[in-house]
């Protein structure tokens, strides 16, 4: 995708004065009519959704979201009833991408069926947790953990051998085994992970980390590198987003596996004419983009409209859960990915926002 410079998109006539309220809004809001298509976006809403498709007015919003996606059926709760409706935690995917979770407000607005959806990504709240829930997290990290010990024991009884080979593999393996052990530390049985721990780091070492482990495990694909060495460090938590890394690039490896011309190619880059609103009342940031392409035969397209959704897999032994945790992971960075695949080609680019004094 080229670079783009997000700009708010023209407004119907047809309801003057809602819209100029809608419009002044610093949250994202999308109009539906009574036919659930699109005739209003501001220029929050326009920032948020600049990434799935050009020519959203006068597109139906199962369109876009799919036609069981929760924001679609909220909307439609809306367009039956005569109230309005309000729900946390909705997720903002939909074919080739995730951008999210946020709070949906919809609720009528002027004549004629007309609705309007306003979206807001407030703080997570940390609820504490009952202690049965509390207790079987842990009971689960401790189980995790237990292997995990023997692991590293039989690592490092390799990496006393003299074969260099081995033993970087060996302190590789304990290196990953550490990482585990440290997100299991931070179970969080109502979200997978606890909120990140921001630190800055160089987003190549969360890569870095990720060729090793494929490589290791993929050997027989090509993996491809091209960084950009200017850019600036990212604020993170950098074991979350090596797992999420890892869970897109263990897809694609899956996906050339046996082919004889497998490929894996990573790529970062700054996009300053990429700019996005993460919250309401925050500033447009400029991104950095991590992009993971395959030459793989591209996706199921049973699963194509359904691919951040939990469970969604034709893997006869996968749970469908690595794409889910890698879109909750970038979300809570403020970031979202996006996916464009055809045969011979998927690519996953992931954006995440650069704050402005680290701006190059």
């Amino acid at each position: 995708m080229n670079d783009r410079v997000v700009r708010p998109l023209p407004l119907r006539a047809t309801q003057p004065d809602a819209e100029r309220w809608l419009e002044a809004l610093p949250a994202p809001v999308i109009g539906i009519d009574a036919g659930e298509r699109i005739r209003f976006v501001n220029a929050a809403a326009a920032e948020l959704l600049a990434g799935v498709g050009r020519g959203l007015l006068g597109r139906r919003l199962d369109e876009i979201f799919g036609p069981d996606a929760p924001m679609t059926a909220l909307a439609r709760r809306v367009l039956t009833g005569t109230t309005g409706v309000a729900e946390a935690d909705v997720a903002l995917v939909g074919p080739g991408f995730a951008l999210g979770r946020a709070t949906v407000a919809a609720a009528p607005v002027g004549e004629n069926g007309y609705i309007a959806l306003v979206l807001t990504r407030p703080p997570r709240p940390r609820a504490t947790p009952p202690v049965a829930g509390h207790s079987a997290a842990r009971t689960l990290a401790h189980e995790v953990r237990n292997p995990l010990a023997g692991i590293r024991a039989a690592a490092q009884l390799i990496s006393r051998n003299d074969d260099a080979e081995s033993s970087e593999l060996a302190k590789l393996i304990c290196d990953e085994v550490d990482r585990i052990h440290r997100l299991t530390d931070r179970i969080d049985p109502f979200g997978a992970f606890e909120p990140p721990r921001f630190e800055p780091f160089n987003i190549h070492e969360a890569l870095d980390r990720v060729r090793k482990l494929v490589g290791s495990s993929a050997p027989d694909v090509m993996i491809r590198e091209r960084y950009d060495p200017s850019l600036p460090l990212v604020r993170g938590d950098l074991d979350q987003l090596i797992q999420a890394f890892l869970n897109i690039a263990k897809n694609a490896a899956e996906a050339v596996a046996g082919q004889a011309d497998g490929e894996i190619a990573i790529s970062t880059s700054y996009r300053p004419g990429v700019k996005f609103r993460s919250a309401a009342s925050g500033a447009a940031r400029a991104q950095l983009e991590v992009q993971i392409v395959d030459n793989g035969p591209g996706l199921d397209p049973e699963v194509a409209d359904r691919l951040f959704e939990a469970f969604a897999t034709t893997k006869p032994n996968g749970m469908g859960l690595g794409l889910t945790v890698s879109a909750d992971i970038v979300a809570r960075h403020d970031g979202r990915i996006e996916v464009d695949s055809e045969p011979g080609r998927t690519a996953f680019k992931i954006l995440l926002p650069i704050d402005p004094e680290d701006t190059p």
